[in-house]
């Protein structure tokens, strides 16, 4: 990975949220990193799919779910970063904290955040791509929600199978329509369309 890589993917807040939530977890799927560095699945996954060219992480399979892990150079980074965090958590020297408010941190700090919230604007869809990743939404915000009820309910694990199963013939029907499709479906929605059964299938096996 170039100097000039690592400075762009490291000087934003939530790819380096999410190296270092990949290593505190040794091995996880980007649904649930997407959630714990409060960011969009399509810019969770343009952030794994640069950190794996950058050989921070891999991705490996149990069956059909595909989960992320540290590579042995991305744990490496993560112990950096974390020698870096838990030095700028350090108190700061008395004479460094004497300094004018009025010194361009402001502007610095508003500069950083629009440079963090770019890469949040998600590619403009397509029409047909556009209403496919909706109804990929709405699926995934049903069975989140089932899961959800279920478990406070204190549902068996066979309980919610019944409530969860049929939801995957849902999710085939929605693979066939991407691939029956007139024009190219974006892969912002296949992937998210992935992430679904995957997170499906987790919640089937309890």
């Amino acid at each position: 990975m170039s100097d000039e890589n690592a400075e762009k993917l490291f000087l934003q807040e939530k790819p380096t949220r999410a190296l270092l939530f990949i290593g505190s977890m040794g091995k996880t799927y980007a649904s649930v990193i997407s959630k714990e560095i409060d960011s969009t699945f399509a810019h969770t996954t343009r952030i794994l799919a640069k950190m794996e060219q950058c050989g921070l992480i891999r991705f490996t399979f149990e069956g059909r779910i595909k989960f992320v892990e540290l590579t042995e150079y991305g744990k490496e980074v993560e112990s950096a970063l974390k020698e870096f965090r838990d030095i700028i958590a350090e108190e700061p020297a008395e004479e460094q904290r004497g300094e004018s408010p009025d010194t361009g941190t402001e502007r610095e700090e508003t500069a950083d955040e629009e440079e963090e919230k770019e890469p949040e604007q998600a590619e403009e869809l397509d029409p047909l791509s556009a209403e496919m990743l909706e109804k990929v939404k709405k699926l995934r915000n049903k069975i989140e929600t089932i899961h959800r009820d279920a478990v406070e309910q204190g549902d068996s694990r066979d309980t919610i199978s019944r409530k969860l199963g049929p939801y995957s013939r849902d999710i085939k029907k929605l693979q066939n329509q991407i691939e029956r499709a007139e024009s190219p479906i974006d892969e912002t929605v296949i992937s998210a369309l992935e992430e679904s059964e995957e997170l499906l299938e987790a919640y089937l096996r309890g």
